[in-house]
């Protein structure tokens, strides 16, 4: 029997959905069970492995100390935080995007609602004892969403601006007849439809494409007024150009869940410029995921991954590792 190696961090809720996936399909081992002195023969039995992917977890000679990996799946969204290099070339690697599509979508619409609508600036002004009712705010309704990146969130995000009665363009990697979009285009389009835009959300992986994408000539095409939402990756972003823009537009929003770096603790700023000085913008912590269910549906959605694949079926959300690894030619270039 295959045997399945959880290297992540294994709660009571996710060891439930394990033991409930694996009779008669796989042997699961938990690493965080196995004495230090017994973990090398783990690592040189698995199969697959179950991780969260970030470098603390997986050893730097992985490609040797686990020759019979065949597949490596990753339990949070993205990847772009995956130390590459340490992969073995055989075995495929797998996100889990698709199971966070709702909780994502959900929060990205909170955010582009909260800038529309100015909550944050309302709020605070009442806490102060101002109860200004002259202030206006963005409609909804008759205006149009360009969402960069119609993936599962994206998707999810489309859907949820129509119901408001929203025009949505949508951007992907390849057409999308089906998308809940009035429109849809590739991402050489995204320059012709900026000027359009009453609101830009960000669901695109981070990727050696992508990085840098929101740049000053970007955020220079946008509506004066616009609102950006970010629920992707900080990095998306290039942090100076956004900052200098949000803050010499005050008309401008900016709605951001992810950074561009972060504390190591509860205490500290996402950031490296001062964002929290300006009334313009929108932040969470990163907690777009964070609802009491999301830990269980992302571990169901990596073990129906895992079982799909030993059946021999195709798995979803194979990575295509180029994507995101530099090649050795370009390795010096910016």
């Amino acid at each position: 029997m295959p045997r399945v190696l959880f290297s992540a961090s294994m709660d009571a809720e996710r060891r439930a959905v394990v033991s409930a996936k694996a009779p008669g399909a796989f042997d699961p081992l938990i690493l965080e069970d196995v004495p230090s002195s017994q973990r090398g023969a783990a690592w040189e039995t698995a199969e697959i492995l179950v991780c969260t992917g970030f470098g603390s977890e997986l050893p730097p000679d992985l490609a040797s100390r686990a020759p019979r990996l065949r597949m490596i799946q990753v339990l949070v969204a993205g990847v772009d935080h995956m130390p590459f290099d340490r992969l073995p070339r055989g075995a495929i690697l797998c996100g889990n995007a698709g199971a966070y599509n709702e909780s994502v979508a959900e929060h990205a619409m909170a955010l582009l609602l909260a800038a529309a609508k100015d909550i944050p600036a309302r709020t605070d002004e009442i806490r102060r004892g101002i109860f200004n009712q002259d202030v206006m705010n963005q409609g909804l309704a008759g205006s149009t969403v360009l969402i960069l990146g119609m993936g599962g969130v994206g998707t999810e995000v489309a859907r949820r601006c129509k119901a408001f009665r929203m025009r949505v363009i949508g951007i992907s990697r390849s057409a999308k007849p089906d998308a809940p979009a009035d429109e849809t285009g590739r991402l050489q389009d995204v320059p012709r439809f900026l000027p359009t835009a009453d609101f830009v959300v960000l669901t695109l992986p981070l990727t050696r494409e992508t990085v840098g994408l929101v740049d000053r000539g970007f955020l220079a095409a946008m509506k004066p007024d616009a609102v950006l939402v970010n629920v992707a990756r900080g990095k998306l972003i290039v942090e100076d150009d956004l900052f200098d823009h949000v803050r010499t537009r005050p008309a401008f929003r900016a709605a951001l869940d992810v950074w561009w770096t972060y504390p190591d603790s509860k205490r500290g700023r996402p950031f490296h410029r001062p964002f929290h000085e300006l009334p313009n913008v929108v932040m969470t912590p990163h907690i777009a995921w964070a609802v009491p269910t999301q830990r269980r549906e992302a571990m169901e959605a990596a073990m129906d991954n895992v079982l799909r694949f030993l059946r021999g079926e195709t798995p979803w959300n194979i990575v295509r590792v180029e994507e995101y690894v530099r090649s050795p030619a370009k390795e010096g270039s910016p």
